[in-house]
């Protein structure tokens, strides 16, 4: 009897311990089963989709949403920033833009753990499949938007090309946004209303004359910076029209940016709010495809052959990147919206970005790389002799057309000196608005 109560009392221990230890080091999240969301749509994160070790009652415990990584979030938002980890029904929600060219959508969260005498903090992601809508209110018509050559005009957006449908009552408001600054859309091309001058024959000059003062003349109105020079036609200024005006007021694409993409996109989000409440009854979002004839398809990004792809770092010395290291360029898209994704990170050490160099990132955009914001950790080990590690990172455009691997190499000189260095120094983490 005494030896079964020893064998029983060990056994006990054993179980505590490993509660202990899983306490402090197994995984905190306990359901992750990701989220589905209409293209255009959005979708509340319900209590069987993402859920956690940690009692309603026992500790304080809030999810952030990271915003510095750049390869998450690509065609939507997770909203708010910070919420509860016993988050309600109807609290926390992914907002799809309306992108047709991804699939699938990543967002990185930190988990944070507030007991009594310490904050545990757990990184981890939540997988999104964007799924084709059986119902929507946006639907694209049998005509497409078409520009017929490079500094061209298509024709006027009608019913032909995209309708709404959505039960028409009396105190639903129906409008639609554009938002070129928040979009970025359309990326080659400028919204336009009106009709552009046309050449007319001088003389007895050749028909083919016409033509080529035509192409110059749309080239000039393309690379017109003011509507004192489009001859005829009027920049689209407003950001909000109702619905039924804007297929009626002949919005037209106008090509302007060569070389570019064979296809380019006219962001619109469409509201019904109900007037009565102020509400918003329902929203809806979608990218209105423009066949541009005689442009290429879409190419990935390559390295620059200005970089030298080498990374200098004294040991313990946090090392800014620049673009005389790491560069790459992309003939249809700005630099500034580049996003390069880290596929293989250095065996030790990390790359960081400056507004929290203690923490690795696995992503970061041109424009962060350009004013050195992104850098090297070193270990923080002392070594006797030079070591060399290799970081590999995929280059991606605007589409999301990716480079082949491009490889940087990091070599870490040891430090001939005797006097002290700081080797390790983490700062303290803290959680915005979690309190």
């Amino acid at each position: 009897m005494g030896s079964r109560g020893h064998t029983l009392a060990l056994t006990l221990l054993v179980v505590h311990l490993l509660l202990l230890t899983c306490s402090s080091h197994c995984s905190l999240v306990k359901v992750n089963k990701g989220l589905k969301v209409k293209r255009g749509q959005s979708a509340f994160l319900q209590e069987g989709d993402l859920q956690f070790h940690i009692p309603v009652q026992k500790d304080a415990c809030k999810v952030e949403v990271v915003l510095n990584e750049p390869i998450t979030q690509r065609v939507g938002k997770l909203v708010p920033q910070v919420f509860d980890c016993h988050y309600l029904s109807d609290e926390v929600k992914y907002v799809h833009n309306g992108c047709p060219l991804l699939k699938e959508d990543t967002i990185k969260l930190r988990l944070y753990r507030f007991t009594e005498t310490e904050t545990y903090m757990e990184v981890f992601t939540l997988h999104v499949d964007i799924i084709a809508p059986e119902c929507n209110i946006i639907k694209m018509g049998p005509k497409s938007l078409h520009v017929s050559e490079f500094y061209g005009l298509s024709d006027a957006i009608d019913g032909n090309m995209v309708s709404f449908h959505y039960e028409k009552k009396s105190n639903l408001e129906c409008t639609i946004h554009l938002s070129h600054q928040e979009s970025h859309l359309p990326a080659h091309g400028q919204l336009v209303t009106g009709d552009p001058e046309r050449a007319t024959k001088r003389g007895d000059e050749p028909e083919s004359f016409i033509y080529l003062r035509q192409q110059l003349d749309n080239k000039a109105r393309a690379l017109c910076k003011s509507e004192d020079c489009l001859k005829g036609l009027k920049l689209v200024t407003f950001t909000k029209v109702p619905c039924e005006d804007f297929l009626l007021i002949g919005i037209k694409y106008q090509h302007i940016d060569p070389p570019s993409p064979d296809v380019d996109y006219i962001a619109i989000r469409l509201d019904l709010k109900d007037t009565r409440s102020g509400s918003i009854y329902q929203s809806e979002q979608a990218w209105v495809p423009v066949q541009i004839a005689g442009a290429m398809p879409n190419q990935p990004p390559k390295p620059s052959f200005m970089s030298m792809f080498i990374l200098e770092v004294d040991q313990f010395i946090l090392t800014p990147l620049s673009t005389a290291t790491l560069d790459a360029e992309d003939e249809e898209t700005p630099k500034q919206l580049l996003v390069f994704n880290i596929t293989k990170h250095p065996e030790e050490g990390f790359i960081t970005h400056l507004s929290d160099h203690t923490r690795p990132v696995s992503s970061f955009t041109w424009l962060d790389l350009n004013d050195m914001l992104i850098a090297y950790h070193p270990p923080n080990s002392s070594h006797s002799q030079r070591r060399n590690y290799e970081v590999e990172v995929e280059v991606h455009d605007f589409f999301f057309e990716k480079s082949p691997s491009i490889t940087m190499h990091t070599s870490v000189r040891n430090a001939d000196t005797n006097a002290p260095r700081v080797s390790w120094n983490m700062g303290m983490v803290t959680c915005s608005d979690c309190w």
